[in-house]
């Protein structure tokens, strides 16, 4: 494990201070401007729920909200949700615009192409509330009861799959030191990229939403992993989903993990195969992940991967909140481990092909920001990289490079040219297949 050099400590710390006095005069923001075109949809490659030929907007996006927040007795609230733990998951959906007073033709533009300065405003309309499940343990598991079809909840989300082109759900688990209308705008600018098609869920941890609330949010983070293991039991089978894709930022990760590894634990005598076919989760992304390597490796041992299709680890050395985690915790952080595996580590790693370990230090060197933690959607060519992870794409074909013997795929320098030759070679590919395919037709035809 890295020791941080005093001096640097001492910086470190002066600059949570100076980030904590931005944050509380920051705190209230209800808009933002809209993140960076990952820079695959620039280059013209497929991108997951869309492509460029056929992109669609809608006025409001809606977030599907399952919270473990308290909520505040004031209705009037534009955010109804505290900082402190809720006995049950309350239920709501949030509201987002996206591009208000642009046409559509101008947020297509905003959308899809790289410019350095967006326009587009993503702001927070509302959230409403739903009645919250009755039971003290609702999300039941190991059984194949549909308890919730009259929750207006579970109604409103099926009604949005069965109008989309995919039963296709999104879980978007926030990070350390925020709330819910942060968390609500980053998981609808994410679902916007994505196309829109299917349905974004954000899960809302209780966060205390303040930089010095760190070791109380890890302890929210760990009772929170049972809500967590509940929703992702229960999802596919209580709103028909065909698919799931899990995103976690920072302490966000540990949850999933540790959600994943006791759903595994419970169905031991499933096999992989049959445990995906069960929950349909097929793609899980980890981004910076706030979690301890060994602990990490532990649910390897207990196989929490095979839950999933795929899963996808993104690290960066250069993430200065992860040091200071490292620094704080004593123990080596997951989404700080670039070049710091142990031998046995990078063993066990390099013999699970079902988990992708990506360094983004190159990436993130090429959109620099303090800290270097929120890459994962601040960083074109990262987002980029997710986006074609969760379509399904292999590391290769993703442009990325890993050398003989190494744990991690690394971003190439070279990586828009590349993704412009991968652009390039499968727009001749599809030309040669729809020509064939018109011959074949007139062939037949004669």
């Amino acid at each position: 494990m890295r020791q941080l050099p005093p001096v640097y400590q001492t910086l470190l710390i002066l600059a949570s201070t100076v980030l904590l006095i931005c944050w509380l005069g920051c705190a209230s923001n209800t808009t933002r401007t809209l993140m960076p075109t990952p820079i695959g949809i620039v280059a013209g490659l497929p991108y997951p729920g869309h492509d460029s030929s056929d992109f669609q907007t809608v006025e409001d996006v809606p977030v599907f909200i399952l919270s473990g927040r308290n909520v505040h007795e004031d209705k009037d609230r534009l955010n109804p949700f505290g900082n402190g733990r809720s006995r049950n998951p309350k239920l709501g959906i949030a509201y987002v615009k996206i591009g208000d007073g642009l046409s559509a033709k101008e947020l297509r533009e905003e959308t899809l192409t790289n410019r350095s300065k967006k326009t587009a405003n993503v702001s927070f309309s509302h959230v409403k509330l739903t009645p919250s499940l009755a039971d003290f343990d609702p999300w039941r598991v190991k059984d194949d009861n549909i308890r919730h079809q009259d929750s207006d909840w579970v109604q409103a989300l099926r009604k949005q799959l069965d109008e989309s082109k995919r039963r296709h759900v999104v879980v978007f688990v926030h990070g350390y030191n925020t709330e819910l209308i942060e968390n609500t705008l980053l998981a609808a600018e994410i679902f916007h990229y994505l196309g829109r098609d299917g349905a974004m869920i954000s899960f809302e941890w209780p966060s205390h939403a303040r930089l010095l609330g760190y070791v109380a949010d890890k302890g929210n983070a760990m009772y929170s992993t049972r809500q967590l293991r509940a929703l992702l039991s229960n999802i596919s089978k209580e709103c028909d989903a065909d698919s799931v894709t899990i995103l976690a930022h920072s302490a966000g990760s540990p949850i999933v993990v540790n959600a994943l590894r006791e759903i595994r634990l419970l169905d031991f005598d499933m096999t992989p195969e049959e445990i995906r076919e069960k929950y349909r989760i097929n793609r899980v992304v980890l981004a910076a992940p706030d979690m301890d390597t060994m602990a990490f490796i532990n649910a390897v041992h207990d196989r929490f991967h095979e839950v999933a299709g795929r899963v996808a680890v993104y690290a960066s050395p250069e993430d200065k909140a992860l040091e200071l985690s490292e620094w704080l915790t004593g123990s080596q952080r997951l989404g700080n481990s670039v070049g710091d595996l142990q031998a046995w580590e990078s063993n066990v790693l390099s013999n699970v092909p079902e988990i992708e370990m990506v360094d983004a230090s190159v990436a993130e060197k090429m959109y620099a920001t303090f800290l270097g933690h929120g890459y994962f959607h601040r960083d074109p060519w990262v987002s980029s990289d997710i986006g074609a992870f969760i379509l399904g794409q292999e590391p290769l074909q993703r442009g990325l490079k890993k050398e003989e013997g190494q744990v991690f795929w690394k971003f190439p320098k070279d990586f828009p040219e590349r993704l412009e030759r991968i652009a390039a070679e499968r727009s001749t590919t599809r030309w040669a297949k729809e020509a064939t395919s018109s011959e074949d037709t007139e062939t037949k035809l004669k």
